[in-house]
């Protein structure tokens, strides 16, 4: 007998003690099968509306796979006739142009981005006035037809694909996930223009500017600077616009760090400045402290090792007063042990190749080794970060065997899975370190040899 989907089960549905909406938004597939599992579909039944074979939607349902393509997605809600707002889904014209036009061909349609004059826009809107042209520095979106009432599980559905998808770069790459975000961020800013409570209204507001900030992120791992830089001014303007000040602070942050990225130090020192006037403004010592952190690390690029021990030590006095309870969610990264190890070791890294410093790398090497030890597997990327630490700081320190050891250890967790253009860049600036020790060391000439294989591909 052929099973049908009833409608209601999407809208009403609980499964294990969790709605079935909730666990749609959060795109748990292995729930939503197991779901039907429960009402007599079996596994091929699912393969044959979903169109994804047997021993697939197998491996789902157990958790041994989970699905993160948008296509896939889409061919889900449309085999199980799921709403596909349930989803954060567009519809399928629109989805259709999505997957053809890729991020990179969307982004080369705007001018590109003066960033200096846009460190104006942001001061600007850092301290309460929007610009009346912001909008040309904001990123550009597609029509998406929406729900006509906006509700609450609108609002929760943006949320829940926020942080599928920013666990999902912490744990594979930008690569892995920008086209999703982009496409979700599409369908979640239409959401603005239809009818909904002022109450709602507010959240969904906030709500869209933390997928702006992810999104920024998420392209400033793939080296779309301007695509990030368009996507964090999005999210600030949002944040602006709903008072919310530790968002503010989140977001000038990583504009500072986009900065810091293209060796633009002293920009970023400005952004980090305004940041922490949000943060000191919100009471919000770990975004107060995430901030003094990574100001050490511009002041290392300029060479200014007074202001970066300082820097250091106010953030870990910070950080000590920090409750994790209270913290936004944003800020629990760095209220670990390993991500304090892991800035710290950049931070003296980079200061310690001035050579007028070089007696810092000692610290850089302990902190470096610190932060491997204590990482968790999820942090994947930023595990692989710690490992580039320890073979930069074990290079400056004469360990070149380490530094092999290390390093080729970063090129086989990058060459597993892991697609991040940031991973790339700070490989290609650990060889460009490693370069003239190579004929020294087997190890590194090998390395060498890996990471040219790897970007190769």
């Amino acid at each position: 007998m052929q099973r049908i989907v009833r409608p209601q089960w999407w809208r009403d549905g609980v499964y294990r003690g969790v709605a079935v909406r909730v666990h749609l938004a959060r795109h748990d597939i292995g729930a939503v099968f197991g779901f039907l599992k429960e009402r007599g579909f079996s596994w091929s039944a699912i393969a044959t509306a979903t169109g994804l074979g047997a021993s697939r939607v197998s491996e789902i349902a157990s958790g041994r796979r989970i699905v993160t393509d948008y296509a896939v997605l889409e061919r889900i809600a449309e085999g199980l006739n799921i709403p596909r707002h349930y989803m954060g889904l567009a519809l399928d014209e629109q989805a259709r142009h999505h997957r053809q036009d890729s991020p990179s061909d969307q982004a080369r349609s705007l001018a590109p981005i003066d960033h200096r004059e846009l460190l104006g826009v942001v001061a600007s809107i850092a301290v309460g006035a929007i610009p009346a042209d912001v909008q040309r520095w904001l990123p550009s979106s597609q029509e998406i037809v929406v729900p006509a009432i906006v509700g609450r599980d609108e609002v929760a559905t943006v949320r829940a694909v926020t942080a599928f998808h920013r666990r999902l770069d912490a744990a594979a790459g930008g690569g892995r996930c920008l086209q999703s975000a982009r496409g979700y961020v599409a369908w979640a800013t239409q959401l603005l223009q239809m009818k909904c409570a002022d109450a709602v209204a507010a959240d969904l507001r906030a709500a869209l500017a933390e997928l702006h900030n992810l999104v920024g992120w998420v392209a400033h791992d793939l080296d779309d600077h301007d695509m990030a830089r368009r996507h964090l001014t999005q999210s600030l303007v949002l944040a602006r616009q709903t008072d919310s000040l530790p968002l503010l602070a989140n977001t000038l942050y990583r504009l500072g760090r986009v900065s810091l990225h293209q060796e633009q130090p002293a920009e970023a020192l400005q952004l980090f400045g305004l940041g922490q006037l949000a943060a000191q403004q919100a009471g919000c010592h770990a975004s107060v402290a995430i901030l003094h952190a990574n100001t050490a690390w511009a002041y290392a690029l300029l060479g200014a090792d007074h202001q970066v021990v300082d820097s250091l030590t106010r953030a870990r006095g910070e950080l000590e007063q920090a409750d994790l309870d209270t913290a936004p969610a944003w800020t629990h990264f760095a209220l670990t042990e390993a991500d304090v190890h892991g800035i710290s070791a950049v931070v003296y890294s980079a200061l310690a190749r001035h050579p007028e410093h070089v007696r810092y790398v000692d610290r850089a090497a302990e902190h470096s080794h610190q932060a491997v030890r204590l990482r968790q597997p999820q942090d994947r990327r930023s595990y692989i970060f710690d490992t580039i630490s320890v073979a930069t700081a074990s290079i400056l320190a004469g360990d070149l065997a380490t530094a092999g050891e290390y390093g080729m250890k970063a090129v086989g967790l990058m060459a597993d899975g892991m697609r991040s253009a940031r991973v790339n860049d700070r490989l290609n600036a650990l060889w460009e370190l490693a370069a003239r020790q190579a004929d020294r060391e087997p190890a590194l000439a090998a390395l060498g040899s890996r990471i040219a294989e790897l970007q190769a591909v």
